[in-house]
């Protein structure tokens, strides 16, 4: 999948930084990330919102899930925080932050207590897309397991099964290796889900076949039946490629009168 679009890629880049780098400047999220349930608990008593965000839209839930910190998530959620909530930066929701720092146990957490597992970006990248980049498949598994879409298509028309393909090469949203990796346990969980599952006859597609094939990983391409492919091949598809990236749009005709139905009220 193509760093989820570059430019994309590079805006979530500053954004993903943004929300690792500050801490949180409430009462209620310094005590969501030192895991202070007592803390939590009187504060909350004391009139301050479950809700209560910082300058960055970030909510004590949303830091609470980046630090691992589940006495204080489960304190949070039973005084009505929002587990649906986004941040002002990234509009990222608490899950999302919970799979960018990887993890698990806090995405089930989530997912238990009403965390939808197909609220995407406003750009269209999914929780699953995120998990897909992740080389073990944990969060993957409680996804798909709460209902997440792997069919979903998400920039450029790539899924949440390419990017798994691809090993998250050039996804830049999570912050592992820009040239992603071979991920047979996370393909595998996909696969076990929804053993349907076909790498489409798309630019998406022919990049995470490329990709699988540039690390060697022979499991993956075994498991989506392209494992007789040899180095032919993989200049073909890289050839391919090219052509998908810079071939024009093909310009689309001008109506006729029989389609214009404004044109048509003329007559």
């Amino acid at each position: 999948m193509r760093r989820f679009m570059l430019l994309l890629g590079m805006g979530y880049a500053v954004l993903a930084s943004g929300a690792c780098g500050p801490k949180p400047t409430r009462p209620v999220g310094a005590a969501a990330v030192a895991n202070a349930a007592d803390r939590l608990i009187a504060l909350l008593a004391e009139g301050h919102p479950a809700d209560e965000t910082d300058e960055d839209g970030i909510t004590p839930l949303m830091w609470a899930a980046r630090y691992d910190a589940r006495q204080a998530m489960r304190v949070l959620i039973d005084a009505g925080a929002n587990v649906n909530a986004r941040d002002a930066s990234n509009r990222w929701t608490p899950l999302l932050h919970a799979i960018h720092r990887q993890h698990p146990d806090v995405v089930t957490l989530l997912l238990a207590h009403g965390a939808d597992p197909n609220l995407a970006t406003p750009e269209g990248i999914t929780p699953l897309m995120m998990a897909a980049d992740d080389a073990t498949p944990a969060i993957a598994r409680a996804l798909l397991a709460h209902g997440a879409d792997p069919r979903v298509e998400g920039p450029g028309g790539g899924t949440a099964f390419t990017q798994a393909v691809s090993g998250g090469a050039l996804s830049d949203v999570t912050d592992r290796p820009l040239l992603g990796g071979c991920h047979p346990e996370t393909v595998r969980a996909f696969l076990a889900h929804d053993p349907a599952l076909r790498i489409p006859a798309s630019f998406a597609g022919r990049q995470a076949i490329w990709w699988a094939r540039f690390h060697g990983c022979e499991d993956v391409l075994r498991m989506v039946g392209l494992d007789q492919a040899g180095p032919l091949l993989q200049t073909i598809t890289g050839v391919g490629l090219i052509h998908d990236a810079i071939r024009p749009r093909r310009s689309q005709p001008a109506p006729t009168t029989a389609d214009d139905p404004k044109r048509q009220g003329d007559r």
